[in-house]
Protein backbone atom coordinates (compact mmCIF):
# COMPACT_ATOMS: atom_id res chain seq x y z
CA UNK A 1 0.00 0.00 0.00
CA UNK A 2 1.38 3.47 -0.48
CA UNK A 3 1.95 5.52 2.27
CA UNK A 4 0.10 8.88 0.79
CA UNK A 5 -1.49 9.93 -2.46
CA UNK A 6 0.35 10.50 -5.47
CA UNK A 7 -0.33 13.44 -8.08
CA UNK A 8 0.29 12.14 -11.27
CA UNK A 9 0.41 14.60 -14.67
CA UNK A 10 -0.34 12.63 -17.77
CA UNK A 11 1.65 13.59 -21.21
CA UNK A 12 -0.57 12.55 -24.15
CA UNK A 13 -4.32 10.86 -25.08
CA UNK A 14 -4.60 9.36 -27.84
CA UNK A 15 -3.15 5.87 -26.69
CA UNK A 16 -3.24 6.74 -23.08
CA UNK A 17 -6.82 7.51 -23.16
CA UNK A 18 -7.12 3.44 -24.36
CA UNK A 19 -5.83 1.58 -21.19
CA UNK A 20 -3.66 3.69 -18.57
CA UNK A 21 -6.08 6.46 -17.83
CA UNK A 22 -8.92 3.32 -16.98
CA UNK A 23 -5.65 2.14 -15.11
CA UNK A 24 -4.33 5.20 -12.75
CA UNK A 25 -8.12 6.29 -12.11
CA UNK A 26 -8.75 3.14 -10.14
CA UNK A 27 -5.22 2.57 -8.93
CA UNK A 28 -5.67 3.62 -4.75
CA UNK A 29 -2.82 5.34 -4.12
CA UNK A 30 -2.72 7.89 -7.36
CA UNK A 31 -4.77 11.20 -8.18
CA UNK A 32 -4.92 12.33 -11.46
CA UNK A 33 -4.50 15.72 -11.34
CA UNK A 34 -3.53 17.32 -14.99
CA UNK A 35 -3.21 15.99 -18.36
CA UNK A 36 -1.91 17.77 -21.31
CA UNK A 37 -2.35 17.23 -24.86
CA UNK A 38 -0.95 19.04 -28.40
CA UNK A 39 -4.82 19.93 -28.67
CA UNK A 40 -6.81 21.03 -25.85
CA UNK A 41 -9.97 20.12 -26.68
CA UNK A 42 -8.53 16.14 -26.49
CA UNK A 43 -7.09 16.98 -23.24
CA UNK A 44 -10.49 18.78 -21.41
CA UNK A 45 -12.15 16.13 -23.19
CA UNK A 46 -10.07 13.41 -21.28
CA UNK A 47 -10.18 15.83 -18.18
CA UNK A 48 -13.64 15.77 -18.21
CA UNK A 49 -14.28 11.89 -18.22
CA UNK A 50 -11.99 10.83 -15.86
CA UNK A 51 -12.67 14.22 -13.22
CA UNK A 52 -8.67 15.40 -13.82
CA UNK A 53 -9.22 19.11 -12.42
CA UNK A 54 -6.07 20.73 -14.77
CA UNK A 55 -6.07 20.65 -18.48
CA UNK A 56 -3.31 22.16 -20.38
CA UNK A 57 -1.99 22.14 -24.33
CA UNK A 58 1.14 22.65 -23.15
CA UNK A 59 2.80 19.40 -21.47
CA UNK A 60 5.94 22.05 -19.69
CA UNK A 61 2.96 24.03 -17.99
CA UNK A 62 1.57 20.99 -16.49
CA UNK A 63 5.23 20.03 -15.10
CA UNK A 64 5.74 23.57 -13.31
CA UNK A 65 2.97 22.35 -10.89
CA UNK A 66 4.82 22.56 -7.80
CA UNK A 67 2.05 19.98 -6.51
CA UNK A 68 2.76 17.26 -9.06
CA UNK A 69 4.88 13.67 -7.56
CA UNK A 70 5.03 12.12 -10.77
CA UNK A 71 3.93 11.88 -14.86
CA UNK A 72 3.16 9.56 -17.02
CA UNK A 73 4.40 10.07 -20.90
CA UNK A 74 2.34 8.79 -23.60
CA UNK A 75 3.29 11.03 -26.62
CA UNK A 76 4.72 9.99 -29.67
CA UNK A 77 8.83 8.02 -29.75
CA UNK A 78 10.05 11.41 -30.67
CA UNK A 79 8.96 13.03 -28.00
CA UNK A 80 9.85 10.71 -25.02
CA UNK A 81 14.25 12.04 -24.80
CA UNK A 82 12.41 15.75 -24.53
CA UNK A 83 9.52 15.05 -21.95
CA UNK A 84 11.88 13.10 -19.92
CA UNK A 85 14.35 15.88 -19.51
CA UNK A 86 11.95 17.75 -19.13
CA UNK A 87 10.14 16.03 -16.15
CA UNK A 88 13.71 15.05 -14.80
CA UNK A 89 14.24 18.95 -14.56
CA UNK A 90 11.44 19.72 -13.05
CA UNK A 91 11.81 16.63 -9.83
CA UNK A 92 9.13 14.69 -11.46
CA UNK A 93 9.08 10.80 -11.00
CA UNK A 94 8.81 9.44 -14.22
CA UNK A 95 6.58 6.60 -16.03
CA UNK A 96 7.66 6.48 -19.82
CA UNK A 97 6.15 4.64 -22.81
CA UNK A 98 8.79 2.15 -24.72
CA UNK A 99 10.56 2.51 -26.85
CA UNK A 100 13.27 4.67 -24.61
CA UNK A 101 13.02 7.34 -27.90
CA UNK A 102 14.77 7.25 -31.21
CA UNK A 103 18.24 5.75 -30.61
CA UNK A 104 20.43 4.44 -27.63
CA UNK A 105 22.07 7.88 -27.75
CA UNK A 106 19.06 9.27 -26.33
CA UNK A 107 18.35 6.67 -23.66
CA UNK A 108 21.95 7.41 -22.09
CA UNK A 109 20.70 11.24 -22.05
CA UNK A 110 17.59 10.31 -20.22
CA UNK A 111 19.47 8.47 -17.60
CA UNK A 112 21.97 10.74 -16.70
CA UNK A 113 18.97 13.47 -16.56
CA UNK A 114 17.37 11.26 -14.59
CA UNK A 115 20.41 10.02 -11.89
CA UNK A 116 21.34 13.53 -11.74
CA UNK A 117 17.59 14.88 -10.69
CA UNK A 118 17.41 11.99 -8.57
CA UNK A 119 13.53 10.88 -9.60
CA UNK A 120 12.41 7.47 -9.90
CA UNK A 121 11.58 6.26 -13.30
CA UNK A 122 9.30 3.18 -14.40
CA UNK A 123 9.25 2.05 -18.20
CA UNK A 124 5.73 0.27 -19.60
CA UNK A 125 7.35 -2.87 -20.60
CA UNK A 126 3.70 -3.94 -20.03
CA UNK A 127 4.14 -7.28 -21.49
CA UNK A 128 6.47 -8.54 -18.43
CA UNK A 129 3.20 -8.85 -16.08
CA UNK A 130 1.02 -10.87 -18.24
CA UNK A 131 0.90 -14.65 -16.54
CA UNK A 132 2.07 -16.69 -19.51
CA UNK A 133 5.39 -14.81 -19.44
CA UNK A 134 5.49 -14.92 -14.98
CA UNK A 135 4.83 -18.30 -15.59
CA UNK A 136 7.37 -19.26 -18.49
CA UNK A 137 9.91 -16.99 -16.56
CA UNK A 138 9.37 -19.88 -13.19
CA UNK A 139 9.92 -22.43 -15.40
CA UNK A 140 13.49 -20.90 -16.53
CA UNK A 141 14.20 -20.21 -12.77
CA UNK A 142 12.98 -23.46 -11.41
CA UNK A 143 15.20 -25.41 -13.97
CA UNK A 144 11.86 -27.29 -15.45
CA UNK A 145 12.94 -26.57 -19.36
CA UNK A 146 16.33 -26.80 -18.59
CA UNK A 147 19.35 -24.49 -20.19
CA UNK A 148 16.97 -21.98 -22.38
CA UNK A 149 17.63 -22.82 -25.98
CA UNK A 150 15.56 -21.18 -28.38
CA UNK A 151 12.99 -18.45 -27.77
CA UNK A 152 10.77 -17.71 -30.61
CA UNK A 153 7.87 -14.70 -30.80
CA UNK A 154 5.61 -15.34 -33.90
CA UNK A 155 1.94 -12.72 -35.07
CA UNK A 156 0.33 -11.73 -37.94
CA UNK A 157 -2.29 -9.82 -36.68
CA UNK A 158 -4.37 -8.99 -39.26
CA UNK A 159 -4.66 -5.22 -38.28
CA UNK A 160 -4.66 -3.75 -41.34
CA UNK A 161 -3.51 -0.52 -42.87
CA UNK A 162 -3.86 2.70 -40.84
CA UNK A 163 -4.04 6.57 -41.89
CA UNK A 164 -1.14 8.92 -41.77
CA UNK A 165 0.31 9.56 -38.28
CA UNK A 166 3.60 9.42 -37.11
CA UNK A 167 3.60 5.38 -36.22
CA UNK A 168 3.92 5.70 -40.37
CA UNK A 169 7.41 7.81 -40.19
CA UNK A 170 10.35 5.80 -39.73
CA UNK A 171 12.12 8.87 -38.50
CA UNK A 172 9.92 9.43 -35.62
CA UNK A 173 9.78 6.32 -34.27
CA UNK A 174 7.14 4.38 -35.88
CA UNK A 175 6.42 0.95 -37.57
CA UNK A 176 6.31 -2.22 -35.69
CA UNK A 177 9.53 -3.25 -34.90
CA UNK A 178 9.50 0.10 -32.06
CA UNK A 179 5.88 -0.93 -31.62
CA UNK A 180 5.84 -4.69 -31.21
CA UNK A 181 9.93 -5.66 -31.45
CA UNK A 182 10.26 -3.93 -28.29
CA UNK A 183 8.25 -5.69 -25.87
CA UNK A 184 9.69 -9.43 -27.54
CA UNK A 185 13.00 -7.93 -27.41
CA UNK A 186 12.57 -7.18 -23.84
CA UNK A 187 11.03 -10.78 -23.19
CA UNK A 188 13.67 -12.23 -24.62
CA UNK A 189 16.20 -10.52 -22.10
CA UNK A 190 14.21 -12.27 -19.63
CA UNK A 191 13.91 -15.68 -20.70
CA UNK A 192 17.18 -16.41 -22.08
CA UNK A 193 19.34 -13.27 -21.05
CA UNK A 194 21.55 -10.17 -23.26
CA UNK A 195 21.47 -10.41 -26.22
CA UNK A 196 24.38 -11.11 -28.24
CA UNK A 197 23.78 -10.30 -32.03
CA UNK A 198 20.84 -9.32 -34.38
CA UNK A 199 20.35 -10.01 -37.84
CA UNK A 200 16.91 -8.61 -39.03
CA UNK A 201 15.05 -7.48 -42.50
CA UNK A 202 12.16 -4.64 -42.11
CA UNK A 203 9.55 -4.40 -44.61
CA UNK A 204 6.11 -2.00 -45.91
CA UNK A 205 4.28 -2.37 -48.86
CA UNK A 206 2.32 0.54 -48.23
CA UNK A 207 3.81 3.37 -50.20
CA UNK A 208 1.38 6.19 -49.05
CA UNK A 209 -1.47 6.89 -47.30
CA UNK A 210 -4.00 10.29 -46.86
CA UNK A 211 -4.27 12.47 -43.79
CA UNK A 212 -7.21 13.85 -42.18
CA UNK A 213 -7.66 16.39 -44.66
CA UNK A 214 -6.87 13.48 -47.26
CA UNK A 215 -3.30 14.69 -48.25
CA UNK A 216 -0.98 11.79 -49.09
CA UNK A 217 2.48 11.06 -47.30
CA UNK A 218 5.18 8.89 -48.18
CA UNK A 219 5.22 6.00 -45.56
CA UNK A 220 8.68 5.04 -44.29
CA UNK A 221 7.80 3.16 -41.08
CA UNK A 222 7.93 -1.09 -41.24
CA UNK A 223 4.70 -2.66 -41.27
CA UNK A 224 5.87 -6.43 -40.57
CA UNK A 225 9.75 -7.47 -39.70
CA UNK A 226 12.07 -10.24 -39.85
CA UNK A 227 14.39 -10.69 -36.77
CA UNK A 228 16.70 -13.38 -36.08
CA UNK A 229 19.43 -12.97 -33.27
CA UNK A 230 21.31 -14.82 -30.24
CA UNK A 231 21.57 -14.56 -26.64
CA UNK A 232 24.99 -14.36 -24.94
CA UNK A 233 23.75 -18.07 -23.00
CA UNK A 234 23.77 -19.51 -26.82
CA UNK A 235 20.42 -19.13 -27.09
CA UNK A 236 18.76 -18.49 -30.72
CA UNK A 237 15.85 -16.17 -30.88
CA UNK A 238 13.14 -15.36 -33.58
CA UNK A 239 10.95 -12.26 -33.91
CA UNK A 240 8.88 -12.52 -36.64
CA UNK A 241 5.80 -10.23 -37.28
CA UNK A 242 3.15 -8.00 -39.54
CA UNK A 243 0.47 -6.09 -39.29
CA UNK A 244 -0.36 -6.00 -43.03
CA UNK A 245 -1.84 -8.97 -43.48
CA UNK A 246 -5.50 -10.93 -43.19
CA UNK A 247 -5.21 -12.16 -39.41
CA UNK A 248 -5.26 -16.18 -39.10
CA UNK A 249 -3.19 -17.12 -36.27
CA UNK A 250 -2.87 -14.93 -33.48
CA UNK A 251 0.53 -14.42 -30.92
CA UNK A 252 2.75 -17.28 -30.19
CA UNK A 253 5.51 -17.25 -27.75
CA UNK A 254 7.45 -20.10 -27.95
CA UNK A 255 10.33 -21.00 -25.60
CA UNK A 256 12.31 -24.70 -25.45
CA UNK A 257 15.23 -25.72 -23.43
CA UNK A 258 17.42 -29.01 -22.84
CA UNK A 259 14.88 -30.44 -21.26
CA UNK A 260 11.48 -29.05 -22.04
CA UNK A 261 9.59 -26.22 -23.47
CA UNK A 262 6.34 -24.02 -23.05
CA UNK A 263 4.57 -22.69 -25.37
CA UNK A 264 2.05 -19.74 -24.89
CA UNK A 265 -0.73 -19.87 -28.34
CA UNK A 266 -3.11 -16.26 -27.02
CA UNK A 267 -2.52 -13.57 -24.94
CA UNK A 268 -4.78 -11.86 -21.70
CA UNK A 269 -5.84 -9.17 -23.39
CA UNK A 270 -7.46 -11.41 -26.46
CA UNK A 271 -9.89 -14.29 -25.96
CA UNK A 272 -7.22 -15.97 -23.49
CA UNK A 273 -3.94 -17.88 -24.37
CA UNK A 274 -3.67 -21.72 -24.05
CA UNK A 275 -0.13 -23.01 -22.46
CA UNK A 276 1.54 -26.44 -23.37
CA UNK A 277 4.28 -27.60 -21.40
CA UNK A 278 6.59 -30.58 -22.44
CA UNK A 279 9.58 -32.47 -20.98
CA UNK A 280 11.74 -35.04 -21.77
CA UNK A 281 11.61 -36.61 -18.18
CA UNK A 282 7.22 -36.82 -18.87
CA UNK A 283 7.80 -38.60 -22.43
CA UNK A 284 8.36 -35.13 -23.94
CA UNK A 285 4.26 -34.90 -25.08
CA UNK A 286 2.52 -32.08 -24.67
CA UNK A 287 0.43 -31.34 -22.08
CA UNK A 288 -1.89 -28.02 -21.94
CA UNK A 289 -1.67 -26.74 -18.47
CA UNK A 290 -3.41 -24.27 -16.16
CA UNK A 291 -1.74 -20.98 -15.41
CA UNK A 292 -1.61 -19.89 -11.88
CA UNK A 293 -3.30 -16.40 -11.31
CA UNK A 294 -0.94 -13.85 -10.69
CA UNK A 295 -0.37 -12.98 -6.79
CA UNK A 296 -0.82 -9.14 -7.48
CA UNK A 297 -0.57 -6.47 -4.50
CA UNK A 298 -4.37 -4.94 -3.82
CA UNK A 299 -3.66 -2.10 -5.35
CA UNK A 300 -3.31 -3.73 -8.72
CA UNK A 301 -5.83 -6.47 -8.01
CA UNK A 302 -8.41 -3.46 -7.94
CA UNK A 303 -6.78 -1.76 -10.81
CA UNK A 304 -9.32 -1.25 -14.43
CA UNK A 305 -6.10 -1.99 -16.01
CA UNK A 306 -3.53 -4.14 -14.45
CA UNK A 307 -1.09 -4.26 -16.78
CA UNK A 308 -0.58 -0.58 -16.42
CA UNK A 309 -1.76 -0.94 -12.38
CA UNK A 310 2.00 -3.04 -12.26
CA UNK A 311 3.95 -0.29 -14.09
CA UNK A 312 2.41 2.49 -11.48
CA UNK A 313 3.21 -0.20 -8.55
CA UNK A 314 6.42 -0.34 -9.28
CA UNK A 315 6.94 3.60 -9.64
CA UNK A 316 5.49 4.15 -6.51
CA UNK A 317 7.66 0.83 -4.73
CA UNK A 318 10.56 3.21 -6.54
CA UNK A 319 9.78 5.85 -4.60
CA UNK A 320 9.47 5.06 -1.68
CA UNK A 321 12.21 2.14 -1.32
CA UNK A 322 14.67 4.54 -2.88
CA UNK A 323 15.42 1.33 -5.29
CA UNK A 324 15.66 0.75 -8.77
CA UNK A 325 12.47 -1.21 -10.00
CA UNK A 326 12.08 -2.81 -13.12
CA UNK A 327 11.49 -2.06 -15.98
CA UNK A 328 13.18 1.37 -15.68
CA UNK A 329 15.38 3.59 -18.43
CA UNK A 330 18.06 1.22 -18.10
CA UNK A 331 16.03 -2.09 -19.21
CA UNK A 332 15.05 0.37 -21.66
CA UNK A 333 17.97 1.15 -22.82
CA UNK A 334 19.45 -2.59 -23.08
CA UNK A 335 16.27 -2.85 -25.42
CA UNK A 336 16.65 0.41 -27.55
CA UNK A 337 20.26 -1.03 -28.15
CA UNK A 338 18.74 -4.06 -29.97
CA UNK A 339 16.54 -1.91 -32.05
CA UNK A 340 19.39 0.24 -33.13
CA UNK A 341 21.12 -3.02 -34.16
CA UNK A 342 18.45 -4.56 -36.29
CA UNK A 343 17.87 -1.11 -37.99
CA UNK A 344 21.43 -1.01 -39.09
CA UNK A 345 21.67 -4.75 -39.63
CA UNK A 346 18.37 -3.81 -42.16
CA UNK A 347 19.66 -1.24 -43.79
CA UNK A 348 23.25 -2.88 -44.55
CA UNK A 349 22.43 -6.45 -44.58
CA UNK A 350 24.86 -7.47 -41.96
CA UNK A 351 24.69 -9.14 -38.79
CA UNK A 352 25.51 -6.75 -36.05
CA UNK A 353 27.29 -8.11 -32.53
CA UNK A 354 25.89 -6.16 -29.68
CA UNK A 355 29.32 -5.16 -26.71
CA UNK A 356 28.97 -6.07 -23.60
CA UNK A 357 26.39 -4.09 -21.25
CA UNK A 358 28.28 -2.75 -18.30
CA UNK A 359 28.54 -4.30 -15.35
CA UNK A 360 25.80 -3.22 -13.03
Amino acid sequence: MASRTYRMGVIGTAWAAAAPLPAFSTYEGIELHAIASGRRERAEAAAEKYGIPHASDDYREMLAMPELDMVYIAGPNELHRPMVLDAAAAGKHILCEKPIGLNAAEGREMIAAVEAAGVAHVVCMTMRPFATHAYARRLVAEGVIGEPRHYSYTQFAGWGGRGWGWHRDASRGGGMLMAVGSHYIDMAREFVGEWASVSCELRHWTEEVPDAEGTMHRVTADEGFALLGSSRSGAAITIHTSANVPGVRGRRVELYGSEGGVVIDGDELGSGATVRVSRFSEGGQPRVVEVPPPDDPPEVAACAERRFGTMAHALIRAIESGEPQEPNLVDALRVQEVLDAAVRSAREGVVVRLPDPPES
